[in-house]
């Protein structure tokens, strides 16, 4: 991924969402709900990067983190044996 194309399917995302949000009125602008689901397209976005770099991840307690690779044995499905 290129610089700044995170950033601009992150503005992209939340346009669309702006774009919709005008018609419907679902969400009353610079309301604590507005800005919520900003931050949920947002993690959404984020999420889809690092799909599309094949990046591991994790979600734990509403928080997205990359997962680090497991170096034991077991992990690369190895025993002791």
């Amino acid at each position: 991924m290129q610089k700044g194309q995170k950033e601009y399917a992150q503005r992209k995302a939340l346009e669309l969402f702006d774009a919709w949000n005008d018609v419907t009125g679902c969400f009353p602008k610079f309301t604590g709900y507005y800005y919520e689901i900003c931050s949920v397209i947002n993690d959404a976005v984020e999420i889809g990067s690092m799909v599309a770099l094949g990046v591991e991840f994790e979600i734990k307690d509403g928080n997205l983190t990359k997962r680090e690779p497991d170096a034991s044995p077991q992990a690369e499905g190895k025993s002791d044996e």
